[in-house]
C-alpha cells in the first residue's frame, strides 16, 4: 500500500507547492484530524517538507549537478497561490512587474505586484518571500479567467504608460500582446476601468497597437 507521501507523490510530484486544502482534499475519506497525524508523520520522516503557512511539497533529492535536495521554489508557491493552476487562471503580475514581464519598461522591480482573485482587500501587503522586499496583492476590476486575462494586462499597461512616450522596440512589445487579446473581451472588460482607459484605448488604436 502506498503511504501518505507516496499518493501526493503520484498526485502533485516532486518539488511542486501543494497547499493544505488540496491535501485534505486527497483523502476525502478520511477525517481532516487523522490526515494531520499522518501530515505530522511524513514532516518527521522528513518525506513532505514545510515551506510556509498552508503549502507544503514532497522534496527531490536528485539534482542535475548532483548537490542533493534542493528547496523549493518560490516562484512555483507565487504562480500556484495566487496566479494560476493548470487551466485556471486566477491572476497576473501587474504594477512595473506587468511593464517588465511585456517589455515596455526596462526597470527592475524590487517589489512584486500582483493582481489576484486569491486577494482578500482591495490592497493587501503580505511577508516577502523570494528574495523581494515587498509583496502586494491587489483585487481585480473584474474577476480574471483564462479568457479575460490578457484583456485585463492590456488595459492595466495603457492606463498606466502613455503609448506615445514607447520606443520603437516596447511599442512593438505592446502590439504583441494587443494581437492576443480578444477585441470583445476586452470591450467587455474596459467597462471596469475609468474613462482615462476608455480614452486611451481610442488613442492606441488610432496610433497603430491594433493593426
Amino acid at each position: 500500500m502506498d503511504s501518505f507521501a507516496d499518493i501526493l507523490r503520484k498526485r502533485f510530484g516532486e518539488d511542486e507547492p501543494i497547499v493544505i486544502g488540496e491535501i485534505i482534499a486527497a483523502f476525502p475519506d478520511v477525517s481532516q484530524t487523522t490526515v494531520f497525524n499522518w501530515l505530522r508523520e511524513a514532516q518527521n520522516a522528513e518525506t513532505i517538507k514545510k515551506f510556509q503557512a498552508g503549502i507544503y511539497y514532497i522534496p527531490s533529492t536528485e539534482s542535475v549537478l548532483g548537490l542533493g535536495e534542493l528547496p523549493l521554489s518560490p516562484d512555483k508557491v507565487i504562480m500556484k497561490k495566487y496566479l494560476r493552476t493548470g487551466d485556471s487562471v486566477y491572476g497576473y503580475f501587474s504594477g512595473l512587474n506587468l511593464e517588465n514581464e511585456v517589455g515596455v519598461s526596462p526597470q527592475m522591480p524590487f517589489t512584486l505586484e500582483i493582481t489576484t482573485n486569491k486577494a482578500s482587500r482591495r490592497v493587501r501587503e503580505i511577508e516577502p518571500f523570494g528574495g523581494w522586499r515587498k509583496i502586494t496583492l491587489r483585487t481585480p476590476r473584474t474577476e480574471v479567467t483564462k479568457d479575460n486575462v490578457d484583456a485585463l494586462r492590456l488595459l492595466d499597461l495603457i492606463t498606466r504608460v502613455p503609448t506615445n512616450l514607447l520606443n520603437k522596440l516596447e511599442f512593438d512589445s505592446l502590439k504583441e500582446l494587443a494581437a492576443c487579446v480578444d477585441k470583445d473581451t476586452m470591450m467587455d472588460c474596459v467597462t471596469y476601468y475609468p474613462a482615462k482607459t476608455s480614452k486611451r484605448l481610442l488613442e492606441n488604436e488610432v496610433l497603430g497597437v491594433f493593426a
